[in-house]
């Protein structure tokens, strides 16, 4: 076996897994996610995430205190907290989305990279 014919079986074996790859994963966003956690920004997803469940839980404490008091300086300030921790989580995860929105890009990308080579193949054999 020469070298062109080893080429074109391993792109032929990189486009099937792509292909099988990007049906699987596209189906719901949660399969992307599950994919973006075995790539190699997946600790900087985890720390996102963890981060983002924070600013969730201090806008909950927030809201809580808010109910609870009594006077007007500490619900401006409860009310504060609310507003600025509601904005950080909401920052946090149009970050994320927006990253899975490049991860499933780069996907297609690499799909398309493969059918032009598969078809240069082609076209050049005829």
């Amino acid at each position: 076996m020469n070298i062109d014919q080893q080429i074109k079986q391993a792109l032929n074996e990189d486009f099937k897994k792509i292909v099988s790859n990007n049906e699987k994963i596209d189906a719901n966003p949660f399969k992307q996610m599950k994919a973006g956690f075995s790539g190699k920004m997946k600790w900087i997803y985890l720390l996102v995430i963890f981060i983002t469940s924070i600013f969730f839980i201090g806008m909950l404490y927030c809201g809580y205190q808010f109910y609870h008091a009594q006077e007007v300086k500490p619900l401006l300030g409860w009310g504060i907290g609310i507003i600025v921790l509601a904005l950080f989580t909401q920052i946090s995860k149009m970050w994320y989305w927006t990253e899975m929105g490049h991860n499933r890009v780069i996907r297609e990308i690499k799909l398309l990279e493969l059918q032009v080579a598969y078809l240069t193949e082609r076209v050049s054999k005829d």
